[in-house]
């Protein structure tokens, strides 16, 4: 890689980061309160679990893919339910980072900020990998990916909010089904744009959407919690 194109991939990392943080600043105030060192392994396993995850991801969907097509169900029905797979799968995982991000600390970390420092971390991955990597090593500058990710890394802060949400209140199926449903209308919505159903914008504008629904829903019960639980979700 070219000392541009690093200069590229550092300045996507740090435009992620800072999007990243300004979604928490903007729908939850004192996200990590006290040391913000305490939350640093848990934004880094929300990171691991996406870095792990995303060549198994691609080999189940090109499995689950192949199946589906042997057995003559639909191009359209497979995308959906490859769709919803994708968004069970991710939100099973930010579950799995969200409750270690407790244990490992010994609880010190409460069921909101475990939430919001495993979608950080699942969120800015993501966007490097898929972006600042592939596109800065050739120092290529995408204003349109960045805004695409940005939406994106929201959205992923907001589903792992919802899924906190569900287990500091012993209720974890029907909010983890709701993140994922959610995860999976989105992916749904990059499904048409390739089937040429959408074009490219109505896509991207319906991905905002859905990001920024995401945030007010995600907020809303943050707030919610906070009101009715605040010791128990702090």
């Amino acid at each position: 890689m070219t000392s541009q194109g690093t200069l590229h991939v550092v300045l996507y990392s740090f435009v992620f980061l800072a999007f990243g943080l300004l979604w928490l600043h903007v729908f939850f105030r004192h996200a990590f309160p006290g040391s913000k060192f305490t939350y640093l392994s848990t934004v880094g396993l929300g990171a691991l679990a996406l870095m792990v995850t995303l060549p198994l991801q691609s080999r189940l969907l090109s499995l689950v893919g192949s199946w589906l097509a042997e057995h003559g169900v639909s191009i359209w029905l497979s995308g959906a339910l490859l769709a919803l797979f994708t968004g069970l799968l991710q939100e099973a995982l930010k579950i799995g980072v969200i409750w270690l991000g407790r244990v490992t600390s010994g609880s010190r970390i409460s069921w909101r900020a475990a939430g919001l420092a495993a979608g950080l971390g699942f969120g800015v991955w993501e966007a490097w990998r898929l972006v600042a990597l592939p596109l800065g090593a050739y120092s290529i500058w995408s204003p349109v990916a960045v805004l695409e990710r940005c939406f994106a890394i929201g959205l992923h802060i907001s589903l792992a909010l919802i899924t906190a949400y569900g287990l500091g209140r012993r209720q974890p199926g029907r909010f983890f089904l709701l993140a994922a449903l959610w995860h999976g209308a989105v992916n749904f919505m990059a499904l048409l744009y390739q089937g040429w159903v959408l074009s490219f914008w109505p896509t991207e504008i319906a991905i905002m959407v859905l990001s920024v629904a995401a945030l007010f829903t995600a907020s809303w019960l943050d707030k919610k919690a906070i009101n009715t639980r605040k010791e128990a979700w702090y």
